[in-house]
């Protein structure tokens, strides 16, 4: 069991439940909350579910992680792209989701399947208890590139490159229809659609988004294209791609077909650059286009007439 015990000294003292226990197991204050609605916290053997009770000097306060290692269980193999003592890079497939939302959940993991990998993760991090390491996020349906810190300092150094944009990261994404530019940028602000809570929409209110995109091939119907971020926005590349018309291949949330790709969307991340966090030499991650997509561009492709494809520049990038 992975459980946290601790006496209740001078710090903590009068200190509200939920805050001593994002304190102690080093989560955020909603997270404390979360964990404390689950019958996870117990003062003095009685579990609590009350969040504003105060502790009192010598108080017993049990912490159950329990749900989040049982999470360990999951064995799905992760292609490792990259690794070194200050982190880590994996081959995230499409399906799997980065992080569970609570700490109960079961749902298996990429968190659980890091931790799996590499032990050193654990208890990095701002919120180790779902997502250890993880500094970046990808959606369920894409796969790729994805980075993982193996200790605290190289989790700042690289969350902060995150921040300040000076982490780069190129997606591939096949798109419906002929876009008429070789390439081209949106920016368009990004915000929670009012008509559905779950979808992002293009709102004038929204957070400011830019993503440039490039034209790698063409197809009847369809654009091969590569895609790069300056803002790291929920579903950014989705919702732009769609606002200006051309949603993602697979796309169902956002307007794109289902009859080449079911159960996923054509997004990959291709490739990730940074400055190494100890270094701070320039570092280029690549991931190969999973064989799904692979296949999926193969039937696009005209059986007559190979359209010429442009030179793959990421391949000249070496990790």
């Amino acid at each position: 069991m992975n459980v946290l015990n601790v006496e209740v000294g001078d710090t903590l003292t009068q200190e509200r439940l939920d805050r001593a226990v994002s304190v102690v197991a080093d989560v955020s204050r909603s997270m404390a909350g979360r964990m404390i609605d689950q019958g996870l916290i117990s003062v003095n053997a009685r579990v609590l579910r009350d969040k504003s009770h105060r502790l009192d000097h010598g108080d017993h306060l049990t912490i159950d992680l329990a749900p989040t290692v049982q999470q360990d269980r999951l064995r799905i193999p992760l292609p490792l792209l990259y690794f070194d003592e200050a982190m880590f890079v994996v081959d995230k497939p499409a399906g799997l989701i980065v992080h569970a939302t609570t700490l109960a959940d079961a749902t298996p993991t990429l968190a659980s399947a890091v931790v799996a990998l590499d032990p050193a993760v654990t208890g990095v991090g701002d919120e180790p208890s779902l997502r250890p390491g993880i500094y970046q996020r990808l959606d369920k349906s894409t796969s790729g590139v994805m980075g993982v810190a193996r200790t605290d300092s190289a989790f700042r150094v690289l969350k902060e490159q995150v921040a300040t944009h000076a982490m780069r990261r190129t997606y591939r994404a096949l798109v419906e229809g002929e876009l008429a530019e070789e390439e081209g940028v949106i920016d368009a602000p990004l915000g929670r659609d009012q008509r559905s809570r779950t979808r992002i929409a293009v709102i004038a209110e929204g957070r400011r988004a830019v993503t440039r995109f490039r034209v790698i091939e063409r197809f009847q119907g369809y654009t091969y294209v590569e895609l790069s971020l300056e803002t790291g926005r929920t579903h950014q590349i989705r919702v732009h791609m769609s606002a200006i018309g051309h949603p993602l291949v697979g796309d169902q949330t956002y307007g794109g077909e289902t009859r080449l790709l079911r159960d996923r969307v054509f997004l990959h991340s291709s490739v990730l650059a940074l400055a190494h966090p100890s270094t701070g030499l320039p570092l280029a991650i690549q991931s190969a286009l999973p064989p799904e997509l692979v296949k999926v561009l193969a039937k696009v492709r005209s059986p007559i007439e190979q359209p010429e494809s442009r030179p793959d520049l990421s391949r000249e990038m070496t990790s």
